[in-house]
Order: structure tokens, then C-alpha cells, then sequence
């Protein structure tokens, strides 16, 4: 991929483009997906992700990164500019993709708020969502540790965490 990536860079051929396309779309659009759980969502990311592509490819450098880490990067971009978009007077995600601003800082006031929506919707979790999810981020604590600890397996951790994670989203959303 990265030969054809350079070879459309140097020779500007719309074949080229056209083939990057085919050959980068289904991944692309699985990853907006996991991250959107929604088609429409995702058919517009896409689309606006190939198309700042074509302004943008000259910026890739294969010496850098795999193309795909290129691409994605794109859409994740696009990505949080639209959950920004949306959630201005919202609670934020609590997963990677917090919404960071463009220096990568939150503002204070949105960081209080979320804080402010955690707080409240933290009891509202079973227990063994809330042991989990406080040894894991106010312990800072490995999933291999707090494994450990409750003796259940690593892969139960991640699951529960996740679960935990998904239901606290949940409820803080609710809350707004």
C-alpha cells in the first residue's frame, strides 16, 4: 500500500487514488464504525475522511508510519471534531477518545462537568463494576493486578471493565 500511496504522490493519477480507495475502505469504515455504532455516522467520516485525504496525502511519509496509521489518524480527527460538535454542552465519553481540544487540554469548566456527571452516576454502578473501575483508574492499578486481587481472570477484568465503563457512559448520559 505504501509503494501506491507514494507512486499517487509522485504521479497524481486518479487510478491510483481510486485504487487506495478500494484497497483502504473496509478497514476504514470497520474502525469508524466500532468507534461510531452508526452507519450514517460513519458513511459521513468516511467521506469526509477521503476527501481531506486528497488534500492532505502529500503529508504522508512512509518513512513515518504505515499509511493506515496515516488514514486513521485522519478519521479519528474528523472523528472528534464532530463528538466536539455534538457534545459542546454534554458529558464527555470515558473511554480513549475523550475530547481533547486542539492543544490537548480539556477547558476547565467541561473537566469539572464531567467530573461533576461521574460523581453521580459512579453509585449507580453494582459493586463489582465499581471495584473493578476503582482499583483499575483511582488505584492505577494493571488488569493483571486487579485480577489478582479479586481473583477472577485478565480477560473477566477487561470484559467488566468495559461493561463498567459502557454503563457509567450510559448513566451519565441520562443525567444531561
Amino acid at each position: 500500500m505504501e509503494e501506491l500511496v507514494n507512486k499517487y504522490i509522485k504521479e497524481k493519477k486518479k487510478e491510483d487514488f481510486a485504487l487506495i480507495y478500494r484497497l483502504s475502505f473496509d478497514d476504514l469504515y470497520r474502525f469508524v464504525l466500532s468507534k461510531t455504532n452508526s452507519k450514517e455516522i460513519t458513511e459521513e467520516i468516511v467521506s469526509d475522511t477521503y476527501f481531506l485525504l486528497i488534500d492532505v496525502i502529500e503529508q504522508y511519509d512512509s518513512s513515518k508510519s504505515k499509511f493506515s496509521t496515516f488514514l486513521f489518524g485522519i478519521a479519528l480527527n474528523k472523528l472528534r471534531q464532530r463528538w466536539s460538535r455534538e457534545k459542546a454542552n454534554k458529558c464527555f465519553s470515558l473511554d480513549e477518545d475523550i475530547y481533547i481540544e486542539e492543544n490537548h487540554y480539556i477547558q476547565t469548566s467541561k473537566r469539572k462537568k464531567l467530573f461533576n456527571c461521574i460523581q453521580e452516576a459512579f453509585p449507580l454502578l453494582s459493586d463489582k463494576y465499581r471495584r473493578v473501575l476503582e482499583k483499575r483508574f483511582l488505584e492505577s492499578k494493571s488488569i493483571k493486578t486487579v485480577a489478582e486481587e479479586l481473583h477472577i481472570s485478565i480477560s473477566n477484568v477487561t470484559t467488566i471493565q468495559n461493561r463498567a465503563l459502557n454503563k457509567l457512559r450510559t448513566i451519565v448520559n441520562e443525567k444531561i
